[in-house]
């Protein structure tokens, strides 16, 4: 073979361009927050490859999804890691877990604690990085730069969002709710007189029960927080107990800092926060 047909061969053959990487300018890149009675969404669109969506319905906790402009041949898996912007000195890179990729426009969707893990990663300015098989452009991998720029901006905006509406997926007849001290699951001696009028009701009123739902404020890990709200859930649920409420009619449920009252960071807004919601049903 002389070296004029050779070099055609490699000219024609399939070359690989490596890892193609999608991102949005410093100067474009932006958070947007979008309101509705049915759904927060905070996204960032990633020019030429798609949108990068955080989102919280009323009642259900928070999803980040990733919607892809040109979807994969079929389900595969990608990975995601943490790298501080280059003017982000005191971060440190991190490593991810591996995820779950589908061949449809919604690539990928993280449900609740690994959702909050990149909303918090976003939060103290790392670049979330997903990278993946690329879906038919000839390159190795695709890697998409999720930007923290402006992240902070709009936060305030998107937990008032949050903050606004809960949802139930019961009819709630009546409601109480009590408060905790800070990382404290201890029932305080002045709501007392609060339980005691649920068990008021549910002693006369046999055919109802109660959902009984822990809260946390946002202080401390969304897994630290989760299982708080779920000890002061219990605790309720121990008291109603001890005073006759039978098992079957007490539900408990953990929301965590899913459900703040009041979005603000501050003393006050914590201590609202940290609650017990107690909601009478049938």
């Amino acid at each position: 073979m002389n070296l004029r047909v050779l070099a055609l061969l490699l000219i024609l053959a399939p070359t690989s361009l490596g890892a193609v990487e999608y991102a949005s300018r410093l100067a474009e890149a932006r958070w947007t927050v979008s309101t509705g009675d049915t759904l927060c969404e905070l996204a960032q669109e990633i020019p030429r490859y798609g949108t990068v969506r955080f989102q919280a319905r009323p009642g259900q906790p928070l999803q980040f999804t990733v919607e892809i402009r040109t979807p994969l041949p079929g389900p595969d898996v990608g990975h995601i890691s943490l790298r501080p912007p280059q003017w982000r000195h005191d971060l440190s890179p991190q490593a991810l877990e591996a995820v779950s990729l589908a061949a449809s426009d919604i690539l990928l969707m993280l449900q609740r604690d690994r959702a909050l893990e990149l909303y918090y990663a976003l939060e103290a300015g790392h670049e979330v990085i997903l990278t993946h098989p690329d879906a038919g452009r000839g390159a190795d991998n695709v890697r998409v730069v999720i930007s923290p720029v402006r992240f902070r901006e709009v936060l305030a905006d998107f937990r008032a969002c949050q903050g606004d509406r809960i949802y139930l997926d019961f009819v709630s007849l009546r409601e109480w709710r009590v408060h905790f001290d800070f990382d404290e699951s201890k029932i305080r001696e002045e709501d007392q007189s609060t339980l005691d009028q649920v068990v008021r009701h549910l002693t006369t009123q046999p055919d109802t029960r109660v959902v009984v739902g822990g809260h946390a404020d946002e202080q401390g890990s969304p897994q630290y927080n989760e299982a708080l709200s779920l000890r002061r859930a219990q605790a309720v649920q121990r008291l109603l107990r001890q005073e006759g409420v039978a098992a079957d009619r007490i539900e408990t449920r953990a929301f965590g800092e899913t459900w703040p009252l009041e979005p603000a960071s501050s003393e006050a807004a914590w201590a609202l926060n940290r609650r017990v919601d107690i909601w009478l049903t049938r």
